[in-house]
């Protein structure tokens, strides 16, 4: 898949650099409204799992159009998942934030209001290749409205979708999402808005990493459960990527 359009930033050596980066994008404009995602890979497009090759594959050897797999996707989750949920989502807008969270394919795309945030998860791994990436959205088009929009599969364009708070996860990340219409095959996808990307080189991760760390940006404080508190003391402790 090709990137979509967007504005290159440069590249950031070290969180302060990144920092001066983000603040920077774009002087002349307001700084509320932004999101950011961070990916390990800065070659790959900021597209929804159900979108990935393995699940459009799947799909299509089933002959089934892309809705009637995110359905059944839902659906399923639903049933298995209620008995877990402290909140009752309020309808399939909010189902799909909680399902989009615990990794599920949906339409929709994980961003953050908190740009250390999206540089924690551009840097975690270490098992890519090339540089990683932080991607900066101001959107400018349709946005979800509560009690407005009753279905997230009748949309026509980008959407952006900021879920009341629903899991500790979308509090603690400062969860924020686009929603992605049904795409048409061999067409980039169309933002509406300001699209930009910051790159990391590979040999900085590790270092970003532990700058990161000593700034309280960690799995532990971005994943508040038990798995997130094991996770972040295996890394500190025995090294591990």
């Amino acid at each position: 898949m090709d990137l979509p359009q967007h504005t290159p930033l440069g590249e950031a050596t070290s969180a302060g650099d990144y920092l001066r980066i983000v603040l920077n994008k774009r002087p002349e404009g307001s700084e509320s409204g932004w999101m950011f995602r961070g990916q390990c890979d800065a070659g790959t497009p900021p597209v929804p799992k159900i979108d990935r090759p393995n699940y459009a594959a799947y799909r299509l050897a089933r002959g089934w159009p892309r809705q009637k797999h995110e359905e059944r996707l839902l659906s399923e989750f639903q049933r298995g998942a209620r008995p877990h949920v402290r909140v009752e989502p309020r309808g399939r807008w909010e189902w799909l934030a909680v399902a989009q969270h615990h990794g599920l394919a949906t339409r929709l795309l994980d961003w953050t209001a908190n740009p250390m945030a999206a540089l924690y998860f551009a840097v975690e791994r270490e098992d890519c290749a090339g540089p990683s990436a932080v991607w900066c959205y101001h959107h400018q088009g349709d946005a979800w409205t509560p009690g407005v929009w009753t279905s997230p599969f009748k949309i026509r364009g980008v959407t952006e979708f900021r879920p009341a708070h629903l899991t500790p996860r979308i509090t603690v990340q400062g969860g924020c999402f686009t929603a992605h219409p049904d795409p048409l095959p061999s067409v980039v996808a169309i933002w509406p808005g300001d699209l930009r990307l910051i790159k990391i080189p590979v040999r900085l991760r590790s270092r970003l990493r532990d700058d990161l760390r000593k700034l309280g940006v960690d799995r532990a404080a971005l994943f508040p459960d038990l798995d997130g508190i094991a996770v972040s003391l295996n890394r500190r402790f025995c090294g591990e990527p």
